[in-house]
């Protein structure tokens, strides 16, 4: 090899590390800006909230998007990590001060797996007690129920909101599925939805 061959060579090879940077930028870029504008998975609906002494009992109803994406998710081997998510707010316009704003968090989260070989689907609570489903009909339903989540209220104010989200966990997918969630704005997430105004 003569030496301008030598030379010719570190400098393709540089230039085309640089341009999978910029790709990579690029794919980025469009994939945050896709998730601004895309729809969410998931929607809370119908939130009911208790009083129940130092705690608040919270019920409502979830509309679950995007089911297919997840089956398929399941079905290549991987576990979904459903998250609910609740938060003791003080009322609005001061629900958002960090280190104010909230005064209580609570979240439950569920493992879901499939098993090919029985054709069955689990989910696993947080305490590691399995329900196995037939159909993901099944798991659907359960899924689109919050039931009697139980949030404490150990300190703060004495009126406030109860905020509520669901999402699946996407930082416990492996790494290709997580980059996959990002350039397919998939946004397996829910909004907060927020109560009334209330004492506990």
């Amino acid at each position: 090899m003569s030496q301008d061959g030598a030379l010719r060579l570190p400098i393709s090879r540089n230039w085309q590390q640089q341009l999978v940077v910029i790709l990579v930028g690029l794919y980025c870029f469009w994939g945050l800006a896709g998730i601004a504008v895309a729809d969410p998975a998931f929607h809370v609906e119908h939130l009911q909230v208790t009083p129940c002494g130092d705690a608040i009992k919270i019920n409502a109803s979830v509309q679950l998007g995007k089911e297919a994406l997840l089956q398929q998710i399941l079905d290549q081997g991987q576990t979904l990590v459903w998250v609910v998510e609740a938060e003791w707010r003080e009322p609005e316009p001061f629900s958002f001060i960090p280190g104010v704003g909230v005064h209580a968090h609570g979240e439950e989260r569920w493992r879901i797996h499939y098993y090919p070989l029985t054709n069955q689907y689990a989910i696993e609570d947080q305490h590691g007690a399995l329900t196995l489903y037939a159909h993901w009909s099944a798991v659907a339903t359960a899924l689109a129920q919050v039931h009697d989540f139980m949030l404490p209220l150990v300190h703060g104010a004495a009126r406030g909101q109860v905020a509520l989200r669901v999402y699946i966990d996407v930082q416990a997918l492996p790494l290709p599925l997580r980059l996959r969630s990002l350039l397919g704005h998939w946004k397996l997430e829910s909004p907060w939805i927020v109560s009334a105004p209330l004492s506990h």
